[in-house]
């Protein structure tokens, strides 16, 4: 399986819902994404990631699929996507779909028949218990227990995430060739970047009861090589990113190289979890989370030789998460400095830069009052078990935390101007209450100044593309070190040539006994103050040494 390599690529992630609406029903749409091509091609980025457009009753954000081989009919249709990856193409844009392989809604004609008998071969593509020992009562990702009774049939199936979301057995023949079929689907309609959800959790043969979160089970690297070698036998010029939540340096070399290898890129998630809750993780809150986590959790990613460039996608935020800045940056007097900080750490670095929708201007958690506004799954269950059922929170306690990390701050409408609803639409109430900030900080506004965020992210990209620092940022080699004054130190080394960042998370002033590492490539304060002994609060600096 030769598969075509991006590390010279900038991603592009869109949660569909909430990008643009182009006919004003409160919901974003693929039109409202072919209307936005032109800004995305003059941001620079060279693919849309586009999380899940298809029929869904959106239980888990378009991740329980009804139908793979349709459109939600509120994101439009199929020709309106056939449009998209047309126009995309013709300003040297790829679409990644988001595959998603490990369960399907519990509204797909696959789970329909499955429940109507148990004698109907769709009953096979489903994992199913007639009784549940106590070695199998497994918990749900989402909280509760991962297995529902289905009276027509008297048996439990398993979801590992929401019920709604009914997990598929790999171990079935028709699961793989059925999932091959969805990848020619999509090929043939224009799409060469493909995202597999979830593919670590897909193999569940644990009859002992271990392994509760059921990752990488002992058949799911033969069961992804199969789906491969059907699904990818004759795409010469795809794309594969991997998802595999939490995945270590060990997991991406092992399952990204040699024999074992399922995926020809991974989704890094070292920073992820950097603020949550030690015992409640995304749903909660740890105040006492440490800046030098950036450094420590990505050094070995960056410095080892059995990463080549192209294995990692590097994101901030994204879809599963709260925004950047307002989770690890300055919501207030140095929100500019602190995102193009975000920014410049993330650019430097060895692998694919992800930019989430939204990030490029630096927009924020939106602020959510109570429970009534939360639309996440995810949250709604974190209420029901961290409040009600195990009693770790008060119910002001949890919406101040999810506030924090919860996954619907990053799903808010984008913020294109300052007219109504933030320019998503003509004024319809959208799906999700907006950003508070949007009246100050939009696309619109940024556009007009020069040393914005987003004037920013058109520069850092234009560097990593340039001819002059290309080869260093995308295939030099990377050291990471923390400076006994706490700032962080990234050395990019291709042959002879080097970049130095330096970069300052804090909201303090950093001392130097001497700040002149060279030539000064861009800074993320953008008064081209000179100093030679100290960084300013989220300054940091690249340089050409």
């Amino acid at each position: 399986m030769k598969q075509k390599l991006w590390k010279n690529k900038v991603i592009y992630q869109i949660f569909p819902r909430s990008f643009y609406d182009s006919d004003n029903d409160g919901n974003g749409d693929i039109r409202g994404i072919i209307n936005k091509l032109n800004y995305l091609s003059d941001l620079g980025i060279d693919a849309i990631w586009l999380c899940p457009v298809y029929d869904t009753d959106f239980a888990d954000a378009g991740y329980d699929v009804k139908n793979y081989k349709s459109i939600w009919k509120i994101f439009g249709d199929l020709n309106d996507f056939e449009e998209l990856t047309r126009k995309a193409k013709l300003l040297n844009i790829n679409i990644i779909m988001d595959i998603v392989l490990n369960h399907v809604s519990s509204k797909h004609p696959w789970f329909k028949k499955a429940c109507l008998s148990s004698k109907n071969i769709e009953h096979n593509y489903f994992i199913w218990r007639d009784k549940l020992s106590k070695n199998e009562k497994a918990n749900s990702i989402f909280g509760g227990s991962a297995w529902e009774y289905v009276k027509s049939v008297d048996k439990y199936y398993f979801h590992l995430f929401s019920k709604e979301q009914v997990d598929l057995n790999w171990e079935h023949p028709d699961t793989i060739k059925a999932m091959a079929d969805i990848i020619d689907f999509w090929y043939k309609l224009g799409v060469r970047g493909f995202r597999l959800d979830a593919i670590k959790h897909i193999s569940k043969v644990f009859p002992d009861g271990k392994n509760n979160d059921f990752s990488w089970g002992p058949t799911a690297v033969k069961q992804l090589q199969k789906f491969n070698e059907i699904a990818f036998k004759d795409k010469k010029d795809i794309f594969i990113l991997g998802e595999s939540s939490g995945i270590s340096k060990a997991e991406a070399i092992k399952y990204g190289t040699g024999k074992q290898k399922i995926s020809s890129n991974f989704y890094n998630f070292a920073w992820w979890s950097i603020g949550w809750g030690k015992e409640t993780g995304r749903n909660g809150y740890d105040p006492s989370w440490d800046y030098k986590d950036f450094l420590l959790k990505m050094k070995s990613f960056q410095e080892s030789k059995k990463i080549p460039p192209d294995l990692m996608t590097n994101f901030l935020s994204n879809h599963d998460t709260s925004r950047a800045i307002s989770r690890w940056g300055d919501e207030n007097i140095f929100h500019n400095e602190s995102a193009k900080t975000l920014a410049l750490l993330q650019f430097s670095l060895k692998g694919i830069p992800c930019i989430y929708y939204g990030e490029e201007i630096g927009m924020l958690n939106p602020k959510f009052l109570s429970k009534n506004e939360f639309k996440d799954v995810d949250a709604l269950n974190a209420y029901k078990l961290l409040v009600g059922k195990r009693k770790i929170y008060s119910d002001s306690e949890m919406t101040k935390y999810l506030n924090i990390n919860g996954r619907d701050n990053s799903r808010t409408p984008m913020s294109w101007s300052d007219d109504i609803n933030a320019g998503f639409n003509d004024g319809h109430l959208p799906w999700i209450k907006n950003g508070f900030d949007y009246k100050t900080n939009n696309v619109k506004k940024q556009l007009k100044d020069k040393d914005s965020i987003l004037n920013f992210y058109k520069k850092i990209i234009k560097i990593r593309n340039s001819n002059k620092y290309k080869k260093i940022l995308v295939d030099g080699e990377s050291k990471m070190q923390l400076l006994n004054n706490g700032a962080f130190k990234i050395t990019r080394k291709y042959n002879d040539k080097k970049i130095i960042v330096i970069v300052n998370l804090q909201k303090i002033y950093v001392k130097f006994k001497n700040l002149d590492y060279g030539k000064k490539i861009i800074s993320s304060w953008s008064d081209n103050k000179k100093s030679k002994n100290i960084l300013r609060p989220y300054e940091s600096i690249m340089f050409l040494e």
